[in-house]
């Protein structure tokens, strides 16, 4: 049976059932093929990538002296806390493991979550199932993948705590107190571990609200739902406590020591850069699934076009912070329109031309899509809703960081999971040849930038 048809079965027990099998069989083939993979990666690559020194030297102090107000005020890594809390416990529990053991046990603990959620392929529904093997695969290429699981950098664990926590609250139903009070705690987790996931939590309680709203009183909401409510606020508790400890979001010994400069100001480019860089991440999958005569298709050109024009000519680059630091890896977009800017302003006018095009159409198709789904005001898919919110609240929160900290490209591995669920419920077909492509496409990307930019292959022989 084809992954592509699997879901056009009739609903007879028999073809359920193996289409079921089919749907566990591939998802933890497919986890099981890219974290290997990263494992590999995470074994070859030994020297320099990025900010791995500083993440292992910034966890040493839990290890030595505890986890205390001490050493949480001497902290000084912005991203938070909790990614370093886990390397810490395992330098503890193995003195003397170095990043590539660092880099393993975040990959096995992420395989070994793929096969729990495999084992409860069996309550899920065939549909369900093909959803979550979409949006893994959809996950899995990210372009950042390998470079946030096969190095020591915060992404990676907090991508375990945000998998763990989503999988927990999966199986609450959002109507089992435990599952979700521990899923929420994940998400407190996650969020201290990257501070761009500050608005896990929010976005929870929002969809928490609009489904109890749809099916209970308020009285009732007062009476049996305020502890899933607590649940959030409990969850919270360890970003309000650094907060109030460092007396905002950054460490007070973190503008002593790095050039680059972070807070919370306001920033009107950062939220256009952010919507642009996603755009054009994610204008191939939507672009080979979007029907070539619809209206909708007719209407995006429209608009898109003229409006990449104007921006190419005013020659505005939303891909570049001109009041960042320059000399910081950002992304290959902002790279390759340097590199065509040196060509000349006629063809960098042209370069941005292509890529205003590419981003903007694909942004207007997923914008008209979400604003029917609005419309018709059915909010039964929370996944939908969570997904949509939080995206949504990701990129207004980037108006918040001010300083001359770049928005890198591979920021867009925090609402990546989230915006495979809105891609593969808005193209329902998502699943089909022209996507593996792309799939394809991407996992090679993704491997070329670890190797590219993530890698210092000077002083390694092997290279």
């Amino acid at each position: 049976m084809k992954l592509t048809t699997a879901h056009t079965y009739p609903s007879n027990t028999s073809a359920t059932a193996e289409g079921s099998n089919l749907y566990r069989q591939y998802f933890i083939a497919v986890c099981a093929f890219y974290l290997v993979m990263a494992g590999v990666l995470a074994v070859m690559v030994q020297y320099g990538v990025m900010d791995e020194d500083f993440h292992l030297e910034y966890s040493r102090p839990f290890v030595k002296f505890g986890f205390n107000t001490t050493t949480l005020y001497r902290h000084v890594p912005p991203t938070g806390v909790s990614s370093h809390l886990w390397f810490a416990f395992w330098m503890w529990l193995f003195p003397g493991i170095n990043f590539i053991g660092l880099r393993l046990i975040t990959c096995a603990a992420l395989l070994l979550l793929a096969g729990v959620t495999c084992l409860n392929f069996r309550a899920m529904s065939v549909t369900s199932q093909q959803k979550i093997l979409a949006v893994s695969l959809f996950m899995l290429v990210c372009p950042y993948f390998f470079l946030s699981v096969s190095t020591v950098m915060t992404e990676g664990p907090a991508l375990l705590f945000l998998f763990a926590g989503l999988l927990l609250l999966a199986l609450s139903r959002f109507e089992r107190l435990l599952p979700f009070f521990m899923g929420s705690l994940l998400l407190g987790l996650t969020t201290i571990a990257r501070f761009y996931y500050i608005p896990l939590l929010p976005t929870l309680f929002i969809v928490l609200l609009l489904s109890d709203w749809q099916r209970y009183d308020f009285k009732t909401i007062i009476k049996d739902r305020l502890l899933f409510y607590a649940a959030i606020g409990v969850s919270l508790l360890p970003l309000i406590g650094l907060i109030l400890l460092w007396g905002g979001l950054t460490p007070p010994f973190f503008e002593q020591w790095s050039k680059l400069r972070s807070g919370v100001s306001f920033n009107a480019f950062r939220p256009l850069s952010a919507l642009a860089i996603m755009g054009v991440y994610v204008a191939p999958f939507v672009l080979l699934n979007v029907s070539r005569t619809s209206a909708s298709l007719i209407r995006a050109i429209a608009i898109s076009l003229p409006l990449a024009l104007v921006l190419a000519l005013l020659q505005i680059n939303l891909f570049h912070d001109s009041l960042s630091v320059n000399d910081v890896f950002s992304g290959p977009i902002e790279h390759g329109l340097a590199w065509i800017e040196s060509r000349g302003p006629l063809a960098f006018g042209a370069g941005l031309f292509v890529v205003y095009s590419l981003s903007l159409l694909c942004l207007v198709i997923v914008i008209q899509k979400l604003l029917y789904f609005i419309q018709t005001r059915d909010f039964s898919d929370k996944g939908l809703v969570f997904s949509v919110v939080f995206v949504g609240a990701f990129i207004t929160s980037q108006a918040f960081v001010g300083g001359n900290h770049p928005f890198f490209d591979r920021y867009l591995i925090h609402p990546w999971p989230f915006i495979g669920y809105i891609i593969v419920r808005l193209f329902p077909q998502f699943l089909n040849p022209r996507t593996y492509l792309v799939l394809a496409a991407y996992t090679t990307l993704s491997v070329m930038i670890l190797i590219k930019w993530g890698i210092n292959i000077a002083y390694d022989p092997r290279f």
